[in-house]
């Protein structure tokens, strides 16, 4: 048997085969710390919802943070910043494990392997920050009894989705805490490249420009309201979700906040497809590949009203030194990031000798 765990900066979803059916489950990655009192616990009782207790107050994790915060006048509080394990926060940490825990069902047998992805690109960082958060993954896919495989999300997109061109082509992916594109030759990368502008970096860019209070704006003390994190990092997540809730793009639309999500989205993806490009020119094998090459492009970004259209144009700007099809985007496949992890624990585990150890 194998596991997939697709772990993002918004949400972590896994996914697994049981008597051939696939079984997903999937959570976003905030919380939340209520005021504790017997009338919110009783509350929360009679909703249903499942919380727990700390120092400061009552917990709610995951979509239940997510969807009731507000009722409480709570703030929904990111369990990543940037994509990142927030250091010297031991409570996160262990919501964390907690979420992993509920997400990733334990191993039905000894060696099964999990596939896993990390947030914004980081499955291609070599970072000491990048290989700590790594460690801590590992450690709870290993405590949940598998044996971890690492691959990145835009690996695993080509192959759930270029199955017809033999898993050759080009993936991307477009996520909330960066961005990441890979070459690869029958499934096996070739060159890659990692940003870290995202759906994240968009929205404080956005708070700035929209003179709104941002994640960091407790390190401006010309900030009247530096002081109140929790109003910081609530104003994020409304601008967020009012960029994600967008309808139509700014030709149609004409507003001024679809516009600047517009521009900063052509940073964003320029900045990536600049440094992709860069490396396809580097890189002998790519010019060897047979063209012109697939592209496909997955994440949360492209659900963006006018997104492909800005790719294109981004792409004709950079002009890539190979010959390429016209992007696909992925926009109704939630699951194809988890299907290709599975894809991949799948072969690891067909490839490897009968009663192989870990």
């Amino acid at each position: 048997m194998t596991a997939a765990l697709e772990l993002g900066s918004s949400s972590i979803r896994s996914l697994r085969r049981e008597d051939s059916v696939l079984k997903s489950r999937t959570s976003r990655c905030v919380y939340a710390v209520l005021p504790d009192s017997p009338a919110h616990q009783r509350l929360l009782e009679q909703s249903g919802l499942q919380f727990t207790t700390c120092e400061d107050g009552i917990l709610l994790l995951g979509d239940g943070a997510y969807d009731n915060a507000e009722l409480f006048k709570s703030p929904c509080l990111p369990l990543m910043v940037a994509g990142r394990i927030p250091k010297g926060n031991p409570l996160v940490r262990q919501l964390i494990s907690s979420l992993v825990e509920v997400i990733l069902p334990i191993a039905g047998s000894r060696n099964e392997i999990c596939a896993l992805t990390l947030p914004g690109g980081a499955a291609l960082d070599s970072s000491s920050e990048a290989r700590a958060d790594l460690e801590f993954y590992i450690r709870l896919v290993k405590l949940q009894g598998y044996e971890p495989k690492l691959v990145p999300a835009s690996q695993a997109l080509i192959l759930a989705e270029l199955v017809e061109s033999a898993f050759t082509g080009i993936g991307i992916v477009f996520g909330a805490s960066g961005c990441e594109a890979i070459l690869a030759h029958r499934g096996n990368p070739i060159c890659h490249a990692a940003s870290d502008h995202g759906g994240e970096w968009i929205d404080r860019q956005l708070a700035m420009k929209l003179n709104a209070p941002s994640v960091d704006s407790d390190d401006d003390p010309a900030n009247s309201l530096a002081a109140d994190k929790s109003f910081a990092r609530e104003s994020l997540l409304s601008i967020t979700r009012r960029r994600e809730h967008l309808t139509s793009a700014a030709t149609i639309s004409g507003d001024d906040f679809t516009k600047h999500v517009e521009s900063l989205m052509q940073e964003t993806i320029f900045e990536l497809c600049d440094a992709f490009s860069g490396e396809l020119i580097r890189s002998r094998r790519a010019k060897e590949l047979p063209s012109p090459l697939p592209i496909i492009c997955g994440g949360g970004l492209i659900q963006t009203p006018g997104f492909g259209s800005i790719l294109a144009s981004v792409l004709q700007e950079v002009n890539l030194p190979i010959q390429t099809q016209r992007p696909q985007l992925i926009t109704r496949a939630d699951h194809s990031i988890a299907r290709g992890l599975l894809i991949s624990a799948e072969l690891e585990a067909t490839s490897r000798p009968v009663g192989r150890a870990a």
